[in-house]
Formats: structure tokens, C-alpha cells, sequence
């Protein structure tokens, strides 16, 4: 470990939403607060008796091979698939990789982390289809290789040749950030020069969508649009989504020898575990991560310009957070705009903190802050700006992100524009 403190900066992003492929399709909705949320195509003919919900963010008319250079190997699965052409813009924007996607000769120590909350769960669901319809003889001798948790942090080393460690964090709704948050740790600390972090999620299978239906925690309504509506008196639950970011962290002294311009700088890392209760959030854990956030970076609470919250939609995360935020950085008003992006995209699960992580990079180069769609009546009233509706101009410098998860994992981001 290095004594000095290495400076994290970002010199490459890409994701996958339900906006379509690429950063800039990510941006262009978010900063119009357009909504992607629509009935389902990929789960037809739902009976509404069971399934009172059905839609979600969805990625339609996604092909993974049209936007890989190589021909893909997962056939199935819709994260990984993701992951790839995620990581994919993410490297080249960082110009790790060369005209046939593979890593160019200074980039092969790339470590590769990466979070997910539900892991390969298209390939798991054909393998257990298969063998209660069909038996044990009709299943693939590819099915463990394909359905294994680490299966796409491995084929991100494979397809693009990065032989640094590859690993895969599980935290639920915070495994993006908390992969984001271990990589800025290794190189800030020494143990590594490059990183690729970020994360992938669809759990858009049958199984596992009947799955969250039984929780009774996705909203209803009879317009998708407007199901999502964060910190809204009349919102009733989260909606689902899919998709997936990346983001190359790499060490100021890195970017500087390969002569690549960042993009911002990752400053703050805080992280908490609420050990309380496996779906119920405490307000003492999100305030924990955010106040240690604050104090990794160094900053008081008020230098922070703009928060994406992890603001899901359901009452226990959004009256928790609400109260979180103004317990931290006080009834700042318009001082502190406070959005939630899951209102136009839904939730991502595992995915979400990477995507967030990307629209806080984009509200400070861009100086603009994204609305919380559908905030019609906002709630709780804590003195908080959560932006209803319109995104606006705003100078940001430092952009916080928040990612609370199912089994009390809490994860805090701040990023700062650099001059």
C-alpha cells in the first residue's frame, strides 16, 4: 500500500438503459425527463389476475451483436449482454482499446469489479426450466459456466483480454456502488492503476418478475409513465428496470502517463449496514454513509451541489432518505437539488448506483440537474428541493449519489468536476 493518497479520476463511461445504447442516450433523457417506463414486451400476455403490474423500464430491440466488434458468446443472458457493450463505450472513451475491441498494450492489467443483484438470472431460469420440463438429460453442459454469479465479470476479462483480477460484488441494490466504491479504494491506495467498475441487472424473466410481484412493492397505475413517481405524496411502490454502466477509474499519475483527459474525479466513498432488518431501511445507516461520504472526501455538507437520491418510490426508502438528507446537509431549499433518475428509468436493481454515478458526472460537466419525474406533490416536506418535474441549469462541483439496499447495504458516491 502506497502512503501518499492517489487522486481517482474517471476516463471512461458507458451504459446500457432503457434510453437505449450509449452515455449520451442516458443523458438526453434525464435531462428531458422523459420517461421510459412502458408495458412489457419481453413478458407478453401477462394475466393481469396475477400480475397487476406490468411494466417496467425495458430495454427494447436490444442486439448485443450489433454493437460488439466479436461475436458474443452469452446467448441468454440480457446482463451480461449489457455489461459488455457497457464496458465496451466505457473502454473506448478511455482509449484502452483498440478498432477490434481488444485492449491495447498498455491496458492489460485492467481490474475488472463489478456489481450485481441478481447475477445471470435468464441463464439460471432456461436451466431450471429445462430440466422440471424436459429432465436432467435435456439440460446444456454450459449451464453452470453461464448461470455462475461471476459469470459477467469473467466475460468482460475474456472478451476484451484484461488479466488483472476479476471479481463480482452482491450487495443488492448497492452493488454498483459498492464495486465503484472498492475500486476508487484500490487505486487510491495502490493496488491497482486502472479499473473497470460498474454494474449490470435485468431480472425481466418470468420467474423472477412473478417474484417481485409477490413482494408487493412495485407501484400501480394505470398509465407506466407515471407509475414512477419518487418522493411524491401519491406514489405507491417502486417500478422495475434493467440496464447497466461502467465506468474506467483510474489514477491521476495513469491518466496523466497516457496522456487521456478525465472526466471528473471520484473524491468520496462512504458505506454503511443498517443491521436492522433485511428489507427495512434505518435512517442511522443512510445518515452513517453519507456523513462518512462527506468526510472521505474531505468537504462540509455544504459544498455538496446536487444529490441523486436512491429514491425508489416506496414510502419506507423515500420518507427514510428524505429525512436522511435534511438531517445531514439541513433544509438547504433550492441550494441542494435533490433528484431521483429511477422516476424516468425505473429501478436497475444491482445496476442502479453505476447508472446514477454516470447521470452525477453529466449534471456537473454539463452544469444541469435532471428532474424527479412525476413529483407532482412532493413529499416528505423536510425542506428539500427534489426538482418536480423540470430539470434546470445548475452549477455543480461536487454530485453525491445514494444506493440503499435490500439487507441494510448503504453506499455513497461523490464525484467532482475538475476545472
Amino acid at each position: 500500500m502506497r502512503a501518499e493518497r492517489e487522486e481517482v479520476v474517471v476516463t471512461g463511461m458507458g451504459a446500457v438503459t432503457p434510453f437505449g445504447v450509449g452515455v449520451d442516450h442516458l443523458w438526453e433523457g434525464v435531462r428531458e425527463g422523459r420517461s421510459a417506463v412502458k408495458w412489457l414486451r419481453i413478458l407478453p400476455n401477462l394475466d393481469p389476475e396475477v400480475y397487476p403490474v406490468r411494466y417496467a423500464g425495458e430495454l427494447c430491440a436490444f442486439s448485443v451483436d450489433e454493437h460488439l466488434r466479436r461475436h458474443c458468446e452469452v446467448r441468454e443472458e440480457r446482463s451480461v449482454q449489457m455489461g459488455l457493450v457497457a464496458a465496451r463505450e466505457a473502454l473506448h472513451q478511455a482509449q484502452l482499446l483498440d478498432d477490434e475491441d481488444r485492449l491495447l498494450p498498455s491496458g492489460n492489467r485492467i481490474e475488472t469489479i463489478i456489481g450485481s443483484g441478481h447475477g445471470a438470472c435468464f441463464e439460471s431460469e432456461v436451466g431450471y426450466g429445462t430440466f422440471f420440463q424436459k429432465g436432467a438429460r435435456a439440460l446444456r453442459p454450459t449451464t453452470v459456466p453461464k448461470a455462475m454469479f461471476n459469470s459477467l465479470s469473467s466475460n468482460l476479462s475474456i472478451y476484451f483480454g484484461m488479466t488483472g483480477g476479476n471479481l463480482v460484488i452482491a450487495s443488492a441494490c448497492a452493488s454498483a456502488a459498492s464495486a465503484i466504491g472498492l475500486g476508487t479504494l484500490m487505486i487510491r491506495h495502490g493496488y491497482a492503476d486502472v479499473v473497470l467498475a460498474g454494474g449490470a441487472d435485468s431480472c425481466l424473466t418470468p420467474a423472477m418478475f412473478a417474484c417481485w410481484t409477490k413482494l408487493r412493492v412495485m407501484a400501480q397505475h394505470d398509465v407506466p409513465q407515471k407509475a414512477s413517481r419518487p418522493f411524491d405524496a401519491h406514489r405507491n411502490g417502486m417500478v422495475l428496470g434493467e440496464g447497466g454502466a461502467m465506468l474506467v477509474l483510474e489514477s491521476r499519475k495513469s491518466a496523466e502517463r497516457r496522456a487521456v483527459e478525465p472526466l471528473g474525479k471520484i473524491c468520496g466513498v462512504g458505506t454503511s449496514s443498517d443491521a436492522h432488518h433485511i428489507t427495512s431501511p434505518t435512517l442511522l445507516g443512510q445518515r452513517t454513509a453519507i456523513g462518512r461520504c462527506l468526510a472521505d472526501a474531505g468537504i462540509s455538507p455544504a459544498e455538496v451541489d446536487y444529490l441523486n437520491a436512491h429514491g425508489t418510490g416506496t414510502r419506507a426508502n423515500d420518507e427514510t432518505e428524505g429525512q436522511a438528507i435534511v438531517e445531514v446537509f439541513g433544509p438547504r431549499g433550492p441550494g441542494l437539488p435533490v433528484s431521483s433518475t429511477k422516476s424516468m428509468i425505473g429501478h436497475s436493481l444491482g445496476a442502479s448506483g453505476a447508472i446514477e454515478l454516470v447521470v452525477c458526472m453529466h449534471a456537473a460537466r454539463n452544469e444541469f440537474v435532471p428532474p424527479t419525474l412525476n413529483c407532482d406533490e412532493p413529499e416528505p416536506a423536510v425542506g428539500v428541493d427534489f426538482v418536480p418535474n423540470t430539470g434546470r441549469p445548475h452549477r455543480v462541483k461536487f454530485a453525491m449519489s445514494n444506493s440503499f439496499a435490500f439487507g441494510g447495504n448503504n453506499v455513497s458516491l461523490l464525484t467532482q468536476r475538475l476545472l
